[in-house]
């Protein structure tokens, strides 16, 4: 991370400033960055939490650095310089309070562990990073000059390739999820886009208790996340007060399905009920390849239309669809007055197929 971070960041539990100190840098600053980048440190909070900097992305998990015993042992002697640190001990850590989103943070920090996503490949969904950057500007109905200059939050990031492919675009780039494999995506960064080392950051946190100041994105971005939180509208909520007045949020949900698509997946998502989530992915494995010839013959007859997508791709697909254990959907009569509601104008449907739907208002 930056310490240009700092200007936005807060503690996601008292929403106050930050302080940063660094263990570890990395390398002199690169083509457009003004300074070297924090690897390892602390952010400390006046409220007395300390959230530590993992592999440049720093983590605002609920238990602060109590749930990184592996963090505290490496730079304990650092720590001690820098707090009265007593209670910084490995023996226990922290039972996290919401069981809600802990069961978020680990199913999709498997399913974009590496050992799912293929982080050299780049594609997700069946689509390439250039085919994403084009879906993003038609969605949000923006030019890549209107795009240029302005700082975008990537609300529930994922895998965060696209995140940094953005910045192709002329955007700095937050990228923000709960999962735990953020530090792939921030060493990865640089492949994605020649703007990313030096344009985009990633933070590990809550989309509906973000690490962030309200009102500072000009573009709020939130595609396929949402519907897998607790309640959908608070999540809304939240990403509204994250954009500027004037600026622009666009949301991605799950739209209703029909009801053999609904039975599939209601008997997959049944799965975690008795089994790990080593064991869902493990069934999601099997089932790939069946799943991938059908697609196929369907395409084939025309009846459907599915994208092409590797194996590992369906796999993927399956997991994320079966392991959350959210997974609400909506009309777009309900988000537009979620929009209204909040006082937002200008507001358009720019994607609607048969697994969900896409809107966007701007802001008052």
């Amino acid at each position: 991370m930056y310490n240009e971070l700092l200007k936005i960041a807060v503690c996601p539990s008292c929403k106050t400033s930050l302080e940063l100190t660094s263990f570890e840098k990395g390398n002199p600053p690169t083509a457009g960055a003004r300074e070297a980048e924090v690897i390892s440190g602390v952010l400390k909070c006046g409220c007395g939490i300390l959230y530590p900097v993992i592999e440049g992305v720093p983590r605002f998990l609920e238990g602060g650095i109590k749930r990184f015993p592996t963090f505290i042992n490496q730079f304990q002697r650092d720590l001690r310089s820098l707090v009265n640190t007593p209670e910084l001990t490995t023996d226990s850590q922290p039972s996290p309070a919401n069981d809600d989103y802990e069961n978020i943070r680990k199913s999709f920090s498997q399913e974009w562990g590496a050992g799912i996503f293929d982080y050299e490949n780049f594609n997700t969904w069946g689509w390439t990073l250039e085919e994403r950057k084009k879906v993003v500007a038609s969605e949000l109905s923006m030019k890549a000059e209107e795009l240029a200059g302005k700082q975008l939050l990537d609300a529930g990031c994922g895998n965060g390739t696209l995140s940094a492919a953005l910045a192709d675009l002329g955007l700095t780039v937050v990228g923000l999820d709960l999962n735990d494999g953020l530090g792939i995506a921030y060493k990865s960064r640089g492949k994605y886009s020649p703007r990313a080392d030096a344009a985009v950051q990633y933070m590990q946190g809550n989309v509906v208790y973000p690490p962030l100041k309200e009102s500072c994105f000009d573009v709020v971005y939130s595609s396929g996340v949402i519907h897998h939180t607790p309640d959908s509208r608070k999540a809304f909520e939240t990403l509204a007060r994250m954009t500027k007045p004037g600026g622009r949020l666009y949301i991605w949900v799950y739209g209703r399905r029909n009801i053999f698509v609904r039975l599939f997946f209601a008997w997959g998502r049944n799965l975690k009920n008795w089994m790990s989530l080593n064991s869902v992915l493990r069934v999601c494995r099997i089932l790939a390849p069946f799943y991938k010839f059908a697609a196929s013959a369907l395409n084939a007859t025309g009846f459907m239309k599915f994208r092409s997508r590797t194996v590992r791709e369906v796999t993927l697909d399956l997991f994320d669809a079966f392991a959350p254990r959210f997974n609400h959907w909506h009309t777009e009569a309900e988000l537009r007055s979620w929009f209204e509601e909040l006082g937002f104008k200008n507001i358009h449907l720019t994607s609607k197929v048969r697994q969900g739907l896409g809107i966007y208002g701007d802001k008052c």
